[in-house]
Formats: structure tokens, C-alpha cells, sequence
């Protein structure tokens, strides 16, 4: 069991799976951060654009400097992306493998991996 996994919305801080408000009334977000930190609670990863990554259009979580989880609990992969060289989220299942960038905004595809 790790930590919480939470979102912010406006200048609030809510449970991801719940919606449960945890607080609000942040002036901005190096507050959201600093109150975080001294919490046991985790925000997602953003991009250098401030985007949440993205998978299956949920947020992902880093925990521990390098693991990286999903909103469910699944453990994902960081790879290098084939065709424009940047990390991304390694997807897999039964037919391919295949890298859905998580620097991209939301609505981007993911790429083929070239395996």
C-alpha cells in the first residue's frame, strides 16, 4: 500500500479514485507541492508543459524516484520511444508491444513500437 494518489482541480487537492476533497484554499502550486511533500500523498506526473501524463486517459503516478503506477495500481515501464527518441510509458499485451508517449498531451496517439 503506498501512498494516496491525488489530483488537483482549481486550488484543491482530491483523492483520484474517490473524489474525496483532501484540502483546498492553495495560493498556487508550489504550495500544493510543499503541502504534498510533507503528506503521504503522491500528485502525477507532469510534462514539461504542466500536462498530466496520461494512459488510457488516467493520470500516472511516480513513486519512489522510479517506479511509475497507473490510478488502478498497475506497475508500468518508462522505454525509449523508436521514433522521436523521448520516454514513454511501454504498453504490452499478448499481440505487440508498444510505446504510448507520456510526454504528449492527452488526445495524442500512442506510437508503434518498431520490435
Amino acid at each position: 500500500m503506498g501512498p494516496t494518489k491525488a489530483i488537483v482541480k482549481e486550488h484543491a487537492l482530491y483523492e483520484a479514485v474517490s473524489g474525496k476533497s483532501i484540502k483546498d484554499g492553495f495560493a498556487n502550486r508550489a504550495d500544493i507541492e510543499d503541502y504534498v511533500n510533507h503528506h503521504y500523498l503522491v500528485l502525477p506526473v507532469l510534462d514539461n508543459a504542466g500536462q498530466p501524463w496520461l494512459l488510457d486517459g488516467k493520470p500516472v503516478y511516480c513513486l519512489h524516484g522510479s517506479q511509475y503506477e497507473t490510478l488502478g495500481d498497475q506497475k508500468v515501464q518508462l522505454a525509449r520511444c523508436p521514433d522521436c527518441g523521448g520516454m514513454g510509458i511501454e504498453r504490452t499485451n499478448s499481440r505487440s508491444s508498444r510505446i504510448a508517449s507520456a510526454a504528449r498531451p492527452a488526445g495524442m496517439s500512442s506510437m508503434q513500437d518498431s520490435k
